[in-house]
């Protein structure tokens, strides 16, 4: 979000566990249940989906990047106690629910529940041990739908302009209990998942996760991200092998129902916190690397494979009789 925007309307930004209302800056720094944002964020994707409805180049609208985070501000909890209304309907079924005698914690008015916070019932840090683990889960459930109904708000808008073109935003992080994935899929229109393995991953792992992608809709999913060589955020960072970045596509792709690969990024930045991520176009600007072959390589690899695997399923096992 632009520095202009926390200036002008301040609960934009999120409260973060410790009950600290954020300043400009970070990446996931807006609360999904400000009404400024969303009239905001819509007038935005009202002005972009208006401009580019009829260009031809547009094949997919990518909403966002990588959803996550949560926010702890007076209008989520505001929000919250509605959504625990409309779940449990009556305090007894909440007070059940969450066995709050234990501790005197029962709940006698709606405006009592607050949300989790470090100076409150959480125990350890965000989103690990409380002492009310149901308080805890229902927050996370109502945080993931949050920032769905924000997803669903700019793909509604999109498709009053673009009725064809598929709108999808990149899962990431998996597993990622912050955002319930499964509930999700029924408003993608394709799956699309951001993949950065560690240089030791087994095989397994990035397999795993492909396969859950895929189980989403039972239909083949787009890898939206995934690096031509080093990431610059792991632990230990180092550049692709030889051969490595084609051998963990092509895994995705052959083995795991993946129609489409995407890289980050496509010209490595100069400045900001990835300017030693990899990129299609390194810093040299040269089209003769290593990384720059490697990648022409694959695409031919993939062309000359597309009409066999592109948009494959799975066959239904079946008893034999």
């Amino acid at each position: 979000m632009p520095a202009w925007m926390f200036k002008k309307y301040p609960d934009v930004a999120r409260v973060d566990y410790q009950g600290r209302r954020h300043v400009f800056g970070q990446r996931y720094n807006f609360c999904p249940n400000s009404k400024n944002y969303q009239r905001l964020a819509g007038n935005l994707v009202e002005e972009l989906a208006k401009h580019y409805q009829n260009n031809p180049n547009i094949v997919v609208w990518h909403v966002n990047n990588e959803y996550g985070g949560n926010c702890y501000c007076e209008n989520c909890q505001h929000e919250f106690r509605k959504w625990l209304k409309d779940k449990y309907q009556t305090l007894d079924a909440l007070n059940k629910a969450w066995n709050m005698n234990v501790w005197s914690h029962t709940i006698y008015d709606w405006d009592e529940i607050v949300v989790p916070n470090e100076l409150g019932d959480a125990w350890g840090p965000e989103g690990s041990e409380t002492i009310v683990a149901g308080l805890s889960i229902d927050y996370l459930r109502f945080q993931s739908e949050s920032l769905q109904n924000l997803f669903k708000m700019e793909k509604q808008i999109i498709k009053k302009h673009d009725s064809e073109t598929p709108v999808t935003t990149n899962f990431h992080s998996l597993p990622n209990k912050m955002v319930d994935y499964q509930k999700w899929a029924k408003d993608q229109d394709i799956i699309s998942y951001d993949s950065y393995p560690t240089y030791d991953a087994p095989t397994y792992k990035p397999a795993f996760l492909y396969d859950l992608m895929r189980s989403l809709k039972h239909q083949p999913f787009m890898l939206m991200e995934s690096a031509p060589s080093q990431v610059n955020w792991q632990p230990y960072s180092p550049l692709k092998r030889p051969g490595q970045m084609a051998a963990t596509e092509l895994q995705a792709v052959v083995a795991h129902g993946v129609d489409t690969v995407q890289f980050f990024q496509l010209k490595q930045a100069v400045g900001g916190s990835e300017k030693f991520h990899s990129a299609v176009i390194a810093h040299s600007q040269r089209t003769d690397t290593r990384v720059f072959k490697e990648l022409v390589d694959l695409g031919h690899k993939l062309k000359r494979a597309g009409s066999t695997i592109l948009g494959s399923t799975i066959n239904e096992l079946r008893p034999k009789n």
